[in-house]
């Protein structure tokens, strides 16, 4: 038989390329003659690199950038000729810091930009796939764009230093894009991400994504507020979805000229997946926690919606089910989580690996017989 394994990564614990491994690898033990195909993907967030980096014959390069607290750090984007992936959790992402250290008044996407300047100077990359999910930002993008080479002034004339955050957008009064100008001309920029969040409001950046970023509800207003202020300087209501991805990043990066790409169907093209599904009898996706968002065009409902058009099964394996779970059964052919008994959240974390592998061994086992017999049938 052949199986597909084509997971999202588990966010704070497995990249895709590891969890795929795990789940081939708890298959293998149970049916070690099937074929098991490894697609690790992404949806714009972490993994990016990894997932395309193969499907574009491209090199990984490594970067020093600042991350979200201006501290030097390696990143790692991939060239492909005068094309570039870039996924800004490599400078920006919740993943770089200690629960400790979340902070959106202060985090900053200077590095973000810090990594397209690089590729642009000194690797004439011209254009761009750029992934925006995993990020520990609400700054509106102003870090990004203070590194490509913008100016920002408070009201008395006073530049607002680099590496600005979110907790400074209110003092934006005038900016200068001379610099960034002749820095992208002709840079041409395709977002992967498929949030469909506006910049502000009860469904914007900050309201959303904020708590889970560090924010208090004061934070969350302050942040809003500022937000809706930066958008203004900009003579844009920030309405458009997507926009309020990564802490508006997604915002700025319109304000580039860059047009927006669902992530999920740009990795799902770019790896092969579509023609992989041809005599496959079943695909194992998977994430970090699954809710009742996961179907609403999230990696692994995407998945799942292509490979039921070509009649093959498709098996959540996720970190985590939570909440009312009858939109994601009708979806899947099952819904299974990897946790096991009562524990910590640093101490599954750390146990997903191990956990992967055996429900997908488990899995094996009992699907095994049903996947043989129905495969039969279907060739008859």
């Amino acid at each position: 038989m052949k199986i597909i394994a084509a997971p999202d990564s588990y966010k704070n614990a497995l990249r895709a390329s590891a969890v795929a491994c795990a789940m081939a690898r708890g298959w293998k033990q149970v049916r070690p003659q099937d074929e098991v195909v490894l697609l690790p993907m992404s949806d714009g967030g972490e993994g990016l690199c990894d997932a395309l980096c193969t499907a574009l014959n491209g090199t990984k390069v490594g970067i020093t950038v600042h991350d979200s607290l201006m501290r030097l750090r390696e990143g790692i984007a991939v060239t492909a000729g005068d094309t570039a992936v870039v996924e800004s959790a490599e400078a920006n992402g919740i993943e770089l810091l200690d629960r400790s250290e979340l902070s959106p008044l202060k985090t900053t996407t200077y590095g973000v930009g810090e990594l397209i300047k690089v590729l642009i100077e000194k690797y004439h990359c011209r254009n761009f796939i750029v992934g925006i999910g995993g990020s520990a930002t609400v700054d509106g993008g102003i870090g990004m764009l203070q590194a490509l080479g913008y100016r920002f002034y408070r009201r008395n004339g006073e530049i607002i230093a680099p590496g600005a955050g979110g907790g400074v957008l209110n003092e934006v009064y005038r900016m200068d894009d001379r610099d960034a100008r002749a820095l992208l001309a002709d840079v041409k920029i395709r977002v992967a991400c498929d949030v469909t969040n506006i910049l502000c409001g009860s469904s914007g950046s900050a309201a959303v994504f904020g708590p889970q970023k560090g924010a208090s509800e004061e934070d969350v207003k302050v942040l809003d507020a500022n937000l809706a202020h930066f958008a203004r300087i900009w003579n844009d209501p920030g309405c458009v979805p997507g926009d309020g991805a990564a802490g508006g990043l997604g915002f700025a990066l319109r304000m580039l000229g860059a047009t927006m790409v669902k992530g999920a169907q740009l990795v799902m093209e770019h790896t092969g997946f579509f023609s992989a599904l041809a005599g496959a009898d079943l695909v194992l996706t998977g994430e970090g926690c699954s809710d009742d968002q996961t179907v609403c065009g999230k990696l692994c409902s995407e998945i799942a919606r292509a490979a039921k058009e070509h009649n093959v099964p498709a098996v959540l394996i996720s970190g985590a089910l939570r909440g009312d779970c009858r939109e994601l059964e009708k979806l899947f052919a099952g819904c299974f989580s990897v946790s096991t008994g009562v524990c910590t959240l640093d101490e599954a974390l750390a146990a997903s690996e191990e956990n992967i592998v055996r429900i997908t061994r488990n899995l094996a086992a009992f699907a095994g017989a049903f996947l043989s017999e129905n495969k039969v049938k279907r060739n008859k």
